[in-house]
């Protein structure tokens, strides 16, 4: 093949993926926003949930080499965590589930929270703050998450949890000052842990 031809055919090769690059950017960005689906059944609103954690299948408690929190905020395998919560407006999403706001949580130790967005595949979503209520320098983000893989392809009642219907809580803390945190980080400095616990049961204690 000559040099010409070499560089014919390159460019052609380049021509064609920016071509196709192109089609792939504008379906991505032709979404048109519309009403979030209806992805969650069976709850009140408000309504209080209780949610029974089930053991991590990594052998560490962490997942994708991230180490395990170790209850640092006070969630383990067999504990109970409740949450409250708040189905607003149904909100206008590209993709995403008429999910609920977290709007108070207990069960857990020295967690504040801030935040819970709509619009989400979760049936909840949470954010805050953590601090240690025995290592004063122990603080950070903190962050929930409950969720299926069901969703958004079914419709289904968080109250059915089970082996038949597998949910997750996952759970992740970032400190800046790792070496105060109750030896859970190997280093000093900005770390992290984070615990993927299979959900035992869901119930509804309240509405």
């Amino acid at each position: 093949m000559t040099t010409r031809t070499t560089t014919r055919f390159l460019k052609m090769v380049l021509h064609a993926a920016a071509l196709a690059f192109g089609g792939f950017w504008l379906v991505a960005t032709s979404a048109q926003a519309g009403p979030a689906k209806t992805c969650f059944t069976g709850l009140d609103n408000p309504t209080t949930i209780q949610v029974v954690l089930g053991t991590p299948a990594a052998s560490d408690g962490g997942t994708g080499g991230v180490p395990s929190c170790n209850g640092l905020d006070g969630l383990l395998p067999g504990s109970t965590v409740t949450l409250s919560l708040t189905q607003g407006p149904r909100p206008t999403v590209t993709f995403g589930c008429w999910n609920y706001q977290t709007t108070a949580i207990q069960g857990t130790t020295g967690v504040t929270v801030s935040g819970s967005p709509a619009g989400s595949l979760d049936l909840t979503d949470a954010s805050g703050a953590f601090a240690s209520p025995t290592e004063e320098a122990c603080t950070g983000s903190w962050s929930l998450s409950l969720s299926t893989p069901l969703v958004p392809d079914n419709v289904v009642s968080p109250l059915a949890a089970g082996p038949s219907q597998p949910w997750l809580l996952h759970r992740e803390i970032d400190t800046d000052q790792g070496q105060f945190c109750d030896g859970t980080f190997p280093d000093a400095g900005e770390a992290r842990c984070r615990d993927d616990f299979p959900v035992v049961s869901i119930a509804q204690v309240s509405p």
